[in-house]
């Protein structure tokens, strides 16, 4: 077994300053030691070498005093632990790219973008073509290196205080377009509609793709057995990816990032190790400034629980920082898992709901729509995996759908005609699906078609309804006797658009559309139309059956969390498509609820996310009597708990096995022993 496949990362990421190469060796990797990590990343190359580079065009650190990088990594080696090495090519000092201007990215204005000395680059450029590679040459063939890491890798277009500058302009990249497309003009805004750019974002997707399988076979060329750490799948060893924070993005913050982040992964890429960062820092502009110890301790522990590598990014080293309000919760998080690390080892999810991820989502699809349905699924404890929706046509989708009872497509607008083929074939065969919004009604490029293409929905046709206000579906006396928990609910609101669809042969429709109402003055607030517009739609297609909730219902639960969305999608999987959870959980809704199955146990984590208090993070509140109910086959020899330690009492019946847990801090993994 390659060694990143050995045992679970406990990596420690220092992006160090170039003063920090005057840092004393023992100290910092005692540091490291103190946070039981097994795994090192720090920057070795790219805007700055932290070693002695004999390339006219690497800048070296000016702070170097002897071969820095080589003496940490014996010393690393030393201790049992294993080095990755960090490069960056997107951007160059001002020193190497002012002679070599074809080097460089250019705006719409034909400008180039110099920040603090440092140049940004363009991909399709002689320095990140070719010269990226003699660097990486020298580091490989030069270090005993475990492991590499690329940042940045692909089409930089904003500086790091979030100016833009829009699609770069330059020579290569005009030329290699050409090439590719036909076009001979590059498109000037990343504008979805424009048929110019998305043929664009092929492109840039693919000679992304096509420069970091040069680079990887570079480094495995020289020794195969250093891991290939990125946060691209072709080609990688270690999927890495981040949890952070930004001024920039929407509030407040996603609570369920690492969740996301470890289960699309472990999902969709059999055999490869996931680490996720849960970074230490705000922002750019606040890099001194640590988030609060809770976020961090949220995400390290919802990266342990779904048996993911444990990994924290600070700044310059965990000596010098000026915030270290949250060491003693990661040291204690790190100790933990290097006591257990056995438990959360060969993983498999007991999940039998398979949620596609949308690589698109932000051009073509609703990113919120996989935030809201996520969210409704952790707060009702349902179960389910993450698909990265480039598997959807690959050769492997058959044998990897055919583990779940449910695919679930969250405003899967793009889809090739391979990804169609593939789910209508898991219906027609027995499974079940769900989808969402405008699911199939684009190419892979989001080329609208007109039409939905998925054969195996009770619908082809329709008419787009834009968003309007004072719209509702009204739950019908004739639904509520299928779609339960409606009493005292009539109505649901629309605030977006969605799909009048004409129902196919067989299809049944439920919920009835009221296009617009009055919603003021009060006087006027009453409804004078409703019509037959189904808002779900369920259809048999062979051996298996769907529901299709045409307009974006998890978006809408995302924004303003609404309990009638949540409701009726939960109606939708239990009551229309009959799905039955294999655990049953008496929680709260701000309880997380992991299922796993390991070497002759299964684990039952649960992850306690009250704490979160709009954009503030604080300790959570403890959590008492939590019950839960799990189908087994037969009984187990024992149910006990890791972070707490101790047995735990339960009950076994008619193939139901039955425990609970006093208490929750911030989270805790119950072992059930076959």
């Amino acid at each position: 077994m390659a060694w990143w496949e050995q045992k679970p990362l406990r990596l420690i990421q220092t992006n160090l300053r170039e003063i920090d190469a005057r840092l004393d060796i023992d100290e910092y990797i005692a540091s490291l030691e103190e946070f039981s990590a097994n795994v090192l990343l720090f920057n070795v190359g790219g805007i700055v070498a932290n070693y002695p580079s004999a390339l006219e065009f690497h800048y070296v650190n000016p702070n170097l005093k002897g071969d820095f990088v080589g003496q940490v990594i014996e010393r690393v080696h030393e201790r049992g632990m294993k080095f990755i090495a960090r490069f960056d090519f997107s951007r160059l000092n001002e020193q190497c790219a002012l002679p070599n201007p074809d080097w460089l990215y250019r705006s719409i204005e034909g400008k180039i973008v110099n920040y603090n000395g440092q140049v940004h680059t363009c991909i399709n450029g002689f320095y990140q073509q070719e010269y990226s590679l003699d660097i990486l040459r020298e580091v490989a063939e030069r270090y005993p290196i475990d492991g590499i890491f690329f940042n940045m890798h692909g089409y930089v277009t904003h500086d790091y205080s979030y100016n833009y500058y829009g699609i770069c302009q330059c020579g290569s990249c005009r030329k290699r377009f050409l090439e590719y497309t036909g076009h001979e003009r590059l498109p000037l805004q990343e504008d979805p509609n424009d048929p110019v750019f998305r043929d664009y974002e092929k492109f840039r997707t693919e000679t992304v793709r096509e420069l970091f399988l040069r680079r990887v076979e570079v480094v495995k060329s020289i020794n195969p057995h250093i891991a290939i750490c990125n946060y691209t799948h072709s080609g990688t060893d270690i999927f890495r990816k981040e949890s952070n924070t930004g001024m920039n993005r929407p509030l407040p913050e996603w609570n369920y990032s690492a969740t996301e982040n470890v289960r699309t992964v472990r999902g969709t890429w059999d055999g490869m190790a996931v680490s996720n960062s849960a970074v230490h820092f705000v922002d750019y502009a606040m890099r001194h400034t640590a988030v609060s110890p809770h976020l961090t301790g949220l995400r390290l522990v919802q990266n342990l629980v779904n048996g993911g590598g444990l990994d924290y990014y600070v700044i310059g080293t965990l000596i010098n920082q000026d915030d270290r309000l949250c060491f003693d919760l990661v040291k204690d998080i790190y100790r933990f898992h290097q006591k257990h690390e056995d438990y959360y080892s060969n993983l498999t999810s007991l999940a039998e709901i398979c949620l596609v991820v949308p690589e698109s989502s932000s051009m073509y699809g609703s990113k919120n729509e996989l935030k809201g349905i996520m969210r409704i699924f952790a707060e009702n404890h349902v179960q389910y995996d993450l698909l990265h929706d480039s598997m959807l046509q690959s050769p492997q989708i058959d044998e990897k759908l055919r583990r779940y009872k449910l695919l679930i497509l969250a405003d899967q607008r793009s889809m090739s005609d391979e990804a169609v083929q593939a789910v209508d074939r898991f219906v027609e065969g027995g499974g079940k699906l769900l989808a969402t919004g405008f699911t199939s009604t684009c190419d892979l490029k989001g080329h609208p078609m007109g039409r939905i293409r998925l054969q195996s929905i009770g619908a082809r046709e329709f008419v787009l309804k834009p968003q309007t206000q004072g719209a509702y579906f009204r739950i019908r006396e004739t639904d509520k006797t299928i779609l339960k928990h409606f009493e005292q609910i009539d109505l649901v609101y629309l605030y977006g658009e969605a799909l009048e669809c004409k129902l196919g042969e067989g299809a049944a429709g439920f919920l009835g559309l009221i296009p617009s109402c009055m919603f003021g003055p009060p006087e006027k607030c009453y409804i004078t139309e409703e019509t037959d517009t189904a808002g779900l739609i369920h259809n048999r297609y062979g051996k298996g059956e769907s529901a299709y909730i045409p307009w974006g219902i998890g978006a809408h639960y995302e924004k303003l969390s609404n309990h009638g969305h949540a409701r009726l999608l939960m109606a939708a999987i239990r009551d229309v498509l009959s799905h039955r959870e294999s655990l049953q959980v008496t929680a709260s809704p701000l309880v997380e609820i992991c299922l796993y199955q390991g070497p002759s146990r299964r684990l039952v984590s649960a992850v306690n996310g009250s704490g979160q208090l709009g954009t503030a993070f604080h300790a959570p509140i403890p959590i008492r009597d939590i019950r839960f109910t799990l189908r087994a086959d037969s009984e187990p020899s024992r149910v006990y708990r890791l972070r707490r330690s101790g047995d735990i009492p339960f009950v076994y019946s008619n193939g139901q096995l039955s425990f609970h847990l006093d208490e929750l801090d911030l989270f805790e993994t119950v072992v059930v022993e076959d």
